[in-house]
């Protein structure tokens, strides 16, 4: 015959089994708790955490990506632009130098500027496009068609003072000065 290790009732057999008179294991086994979370509520719990985890890195990716990429495209037009005036500087003392300024193209200014006026003559802009130059008589003109690759006008030449709002726009050089490039950047040196 077995009795509950609780209240001593009798019961059919010893084991986890509830007693029926006082509800307790009939082994003597510490009772289960009562009104504990449930298996279905620790899942859904978890995996609303999850989900206001996710909507969060999602919110900060929104704010985040954007930012990032325009800090890129700035940095890509302030790299362009010490570029540009690394050339205008060579060109100037070579002009100092020889009375005029060279002929040609940007490939052409290698032979002319390197090594006596500039160490290091760049070719390519922030975008891994080919610069431009152009001289003519007493004028000269370096750009950069921005992220677009395409310039606007046909000649460096033809471009006047000003800014542009348009972060894609053409960044030139001209005589001594930047005549065109987007607003907000920092030329310096105007």
């Amino acid at each position: 015959m077995a009795f509950c290790a609780y209240c001593g009732s009798h019961v059919a057999q010893v084991s986890y089994v509830p007693c029926p008179s006082c509800g307790n294991p009939t082994n003597g086994a510490p009772p289960r708790p009562r009104g504990g979370a449930s298996p279905a509520a620790i899942i859904i719990g978890v995996v609303v955490a999850g989900l206001v985890l996710i909507a969060i890195a999602g919110i900060l990716a929104a704010i985040a990506i954007p930012n990032f990429l325009t800090a890129a495209e700035r940095a890509k037009q302030k790299r362009t632009a010490a570029d540009i005036r690394t050339i205008a500087t060579a060109l100037e003392a070579y002009a100092m130098a020889k009375g005029s300024y060279p002929a040609g193209n940007i490939g052409d200014l290698q032979g002319a500027l390197v090594p006596e006026y500039t160490n290091n003559l760049p070719r390519l802009d922030g975008w891994a496009h080919e610069l431009r130059y152009e001289q003519q008589g007493e004028r000269y003109a370096i750009g950069s068609a921005g992220k677009d690759g395409t310039f606007d006008r046909s000649s460096l030449l033809e471009y006047t003072n000003g800014t542009t709002e348009n972060h894609d726009c053409d960044i030139v050089f001209a005589n001594g000065t930047f005549v065109q490039y987007p607003q907000g950047m920092a030329v310096g040196g105007q």
